[in-house]
Order: structure tokens, then sequence, then C-alpha cells
């Protein structure tokens, strides 16, 4: 998994962040930059010490203007907050530092009562235990929910073990047109995990819509990039993806994830400014990324810092051999704003497995699947 395959370089990186000190009923009020559920404050500082960027956070249990279990990641230059106000059912801190970062390396703890939704594969199991180890087993489960035997609302789904699989592929939050400047991906690993051979884009169907079946949706800059978030999620079949032409509404770059028990689409219609597929492992063939760059196409936000180089080529390049760099974005010399024009943003994505919801939930256990080294339950 991404998260312990970087913690060690992220230990060489990090020097003087804060402590593991957490400041209950405290709000650090604005200078957000990123919010993203989590299950307690303890992963909201893990999470804030994996972006990079953050030195800060507040950590939202429950409050009546913002959904419960919300971390908020928060940055200015100095590291300080600009205020520091009493709020209840609020908790604060700081980015960790090195040595606090080395003795939290794996996420053991199990959340009683705690939905992690979406993403589901179930199987039965006797308890939460070998819930958690057959998510270890699987390489792609990164996180799941237990249903206990005191669960009420459904008996019929106690004993289960939903495993949660989260999109593998890094995918900007925002993409933009904008003039004058040109992103593209990291090409770690690239050349040799692409068995296509030219042949990926003939699985790709333009003006095809596979309705219907979502189970996720990401941005992403064209559908070969859709194609793969597809083919390295285990429990996608088939994807749609709207281009930058669509104009129906403001959904342009939104790549749609699908799965049912049918390798094929139950329905399918002809739909101008879309292109459907399938899940490469269908066909046996791998490809993790692609080495094609965007004209004119802005991936703003994460950025972990900004260098000047003389071509986009240079920034790629850049990114390539940057452990915690997965996109730039380059501005060329033709940009509107002279000053900006040869920066190199280099752009990074959180490590750390990340649930895309958290409930409570009665009589449901949740927690993280453990790597090597990690294998104590904590239940």
């Amino acid at each position: 998994m991404m998260y312990l395959l970087l913690i060690q370089a992220l230990l060489l990186w990090t020097t003087a962040r804060g402590d593991d000190t957490l400041l209950v009923n405290i709000d650090f009020p604005g200078s957000d930059f990123l919010n993203l559920p989590a299950p307690d404050a303890e992963y909201c500082q893990l999470a804030c010490t994996f972006s990079l960027r953050c030195t800060f956070f507040t950590f939202i249990i429950k409050h009546p203007q913002v959904a419960s279990f919300t971390c908020f990641l928060k940055h200015t230059d100095n590291g300080l907050p600009l205020q520091r106000n009493p709020l209840q059912d609020a908790v604060s801190g700081f980015s960790l530092t090195t040595a606090e970062l080395s003795k939290k390396r794996c996420l053991q703890k199990t959340y009683k009562d705690v939905d992690f939704l979406g993403n589901d594969i179930k199987v039965l199991v006797r308890d939460a235990k070998e819930c958690q180890e057959t998510c270890n087993q699987y390489t792609y489960c990164q996180f799941y929910t237990y249903i206990t035997e005191n669960y009420t609302p459904d008996p019929s789904l106690r004993n289960l073990c939903f495993m949660k699989f989260a999109t593998r592929k890094p995918s900007p939050p925002v993409i933009n047109i904008l003039k004058g400047v040109v992103s593209g991906y990291s090409q770690k690993g690239c050349s040799e995990s692409n068995t296509c051979d030219g042949l990926c884009d003939d699985y790709l169907l333009p003006n095809i819509d596979f309705t219907g079946n979502d189970f996720d949706q990401i941005l992403a800059p064209d559908a070969q990039n859709c194609q793969i978030a597809c083919s390295n999620h285990p429990r996608c079949r088939y994807f749609t993806f709207l281009t930058e032409d669509w104009t129906t509404d403001n959904r342009k770059f939104f790549c749609y994830l699908k799965s049912t028990e049918s390798p094929m689409p139950p329905k399918v219609v002809g739909l101008t400014n879309v292109i459907s597929g399938f899940s490469l492992e269908t066909f046996g063939l791998q490809k993790r990324c692609v080495d094609r760059v965007y004209q004119d196409l802005d991936f703003p936000g994460n950025d972990r810092r900004v260098v000047k180089v003389d071509s986009y080529e240079a920034c790629q390049t850049l990114c390539t051999g940057d452990d915690f760099c997965q996109y730039f974005t380059y501005v060329t010399d033709e940009f509107v704003n002279v000053g900006q024009r040869r920066d190199c943003y280099l752009k990074d994505v959180l490590a750390i497995p990340m649930p895309p919801k958290v409930n409570n939930l009665k009589n449901v256990i949740s927690g993280f699947a453990q790597e090597e080294g990690c294998q104590e339950f904590a239940g």
C-alpha cells in the first residue's frame, strides 16, 4: 500500500514539525486548504502530516453546520494558527514530528460504532479480527467495516465483513481549462507496468454511455486515465467518462466507475461527448499510467513545491524523481501572468488510506488493513 511505501521517505523529509498533543474543545478557525472524512482526531493528525503542506488541523466530531467526522487541514507560512477559539466537540493540533510519526506508522486502532461507507465487497466472517485479517490478505483492501451480532436494523447483515477498496490512481481534486499551462502525471513505474502495446485505446467506445451502476466517481483529464482508474480498482467492471466538450451541465472530466454482478452493463445508450469502456483486466491487459501531457489543462491545488524550469518536460522529470509528487502543472511562456511563467508546480496527494465517508452506526466496527509488522488486532 502507498501508505507504508511512502512513510520512510516522509520520515527523511519531515524535520521540525509539530507534536502529538491534541487540544480538546479547541478550534483553529480559518487557513483551510482541504477537508476530508476522518474517524478520529489522531487519524486527522496523520492526514495532516502526510499532506506535507499541512501545518495544523481541526477535527470536528459534531457540529450543527459541519458534517460530523470532518478533518480540516490548514496551512500558514509560519506554521501557526491565526486564532485559537474554544469550540465544543472540536479537537485541534499540529503536524507530527519525525519522532512521533515513527511511533504511529500503523493505523492499528479500530472504531466501534463507526461505519466506513461505500466501495464494498462483502464476505461472511466470524468476528472483527477475522474481518481485518481478510482485508489484510487482499492487495487492494485498505479499510473495512464489520457488522456485529448485535446489529438490529437488518439481522441478515450480521457477521458480514464489508471490505473497502479506495481508487488507487491519484486523482486531481479539480481540473480546469486554462490557457498557457501544461499538466501531467509522474512517470514512476510506467514502462514496466504497461502491457497494452498500443491496444488500450481500442477498448474505448466514444459517444456511448453505460447508464447507472456507479459506485465511485473521480476527476480525470481524459478517458485513458479513467480507464486506468477502473482497471486499478478490483470492483470496477466498466466506466463512463464525460469529456471536456460536455456542455449539458458542469460535469466535464467526471469519471464514473461502475460495477454489476454481470461483466456486461445492463443499459447501453448513445450519448454525445462521453466515452465508455471496460476494465483492462477483462482483456488480460495492464496499464498504470499515461505518458501524455495535457495542454491548457490546470490541476489546481495540492502544491508540494514550486520551482522554475525551462520546459514542461523538465517539470515532469522533476515530478517523476520526487517520491511524493503524483502530478504537476507547468506554466508556459504564453501564460498571461508574466511572473508565473516557467513555474513548475509539483503536486502530491494524501498517501494515507482515506474512507470516502464516515458515519456513526451502532454495533459495527471499522478499521484499516495492516501490513507486515502491523498485524496485532486492536479491537
